[in-house]
């Protein structure tokens, strides 16, 4: 069996660029007779000529030649390897697969997102939209790192903390009577045919509404469902009803919907946790709660 090591390729390549033993030994840090003596022990465990020498010059052979370019491959690669192995043990080069909702997706997970990304730029980020029992099950099963869920629960497993709170909305057409009004109650929204999230695609929002109509004495009426939060918004410009959404969504400009908080008594606040496997942390992972809690601290409604 032919045994040489990485030292032997180092100690080859380095010659082998500089064409002179005595660069080549500075370069790597050793006396020359032992550059020397390395690329002899290399030469001899191939059994091929590497370089030919004379008082002069060094020349690399053939078969030099090609070792050369298959030594710095291989060196290119173990030192790659190397940078990523403690970048990866650092946490600052990692993939994190985060779920994420509907509320959560159209400005709390992007601000996240972007403050994450500047001070963590090796660390890709695989953002994938799913409902919170969902991402509970995704969680448990290893299939995603993080999840932003809505609601608190327990479970064993599962560590979470909120990052942030939500006050519920009503989100009506421009020409809507209900627009004179600078806030609304359940009284208000009861009397009116709302256009929901499917239970589906909303299942936790979905109750938490449906709590608040109930606490209030009142039935929540639905004259149209919609699985995505664009099919809803859809429908509020073309006038067929008013949904119940928490803030306004970052894309949806004033002049196309209006926006009227809805006010109850105590107040309904959803809550937003940030939620991941116990026996599943890293650096990656702990800097990303550390965003999160940042960012989502100006989503913490007092």
């Amino acid at each position: 069996m032919i045994r040489y090591d990485l030292k032997h390729l180092a100690t080859f390549v380095a010659v082998a660029e500089e064409l002179n033993f005595h660069r080549a030994a500075e370069r790597q840090n050793m006396a020359q007779p032992a550059v020397s003596r390395i690329v002899l022990e290399l030469e001899d465990r191939l059994g091929v000529k590497l370089l030919e020498r004379t008082t002069r010059k060094v020349r690399l052979t053939e078969s030099g030649r090609y070792l050369l370019v298959e030594a710095q491959e291989i060196l290119g690669r173990i030192h790659v390897a190397e940078h990523t192995t403690r970048l990866l043990a650092s946490g600052t080069k990692a993939i994190l697969r985060i779920g994420y909702t509907t509320i959560t997706g159209h400005s709390l997970v992007p601000d996240i997102t972007r403050e994450f990304r500047l001070s963590n730029p090796d660390v890709r980020l695989e953002l994938t939209y799913m409902t919170s029992p969902v991402q509970r099950d995704k969680i448990l099963q290893d299939e995603i790192d993080l999840g932003f869920i809505e609601g608190s629960f327990q479970n064993s497993e599962i560590e979470s903390r909120p990052v942030a709170h939500h006050r519920l909305t009503a989100l009506l057409p421009l020409d809507h009577p209900l627009t004179a009004k600078k806030s609304l109650t359940i009284d208000d929204l009861a009397r009116e045919q709302l256009v929901m999230g499917t239970r589906v695609e909303w299942p936790t929002l979905r109750r938490i509404i449906v709590d608040a109509f109930q606490s209030a004495g009142q039935v929540m009426k639905v004259g149209q469902e919609a699985s995505s939060l664009t099919g809803l918004l859809g429908l509020v410009t073309a006038g067929v009803g008013i949904t119940i959404f928490c803030g306004m969504p970052r894309f949806c400009g004033e002049n196309a919907i209006a926006a009227r908080p809805i006010v109850t008594n105590p107040p309904v606040l959803v809550e937003t946790h940030l939620a991941w496997r116990r026996t599943s942390i890293n650096m990656a992972k702990r800097r990303f709660i550390e965003v999160s809690q940042k960012v989502g601290a100006s989503y913490m409604t007092p």
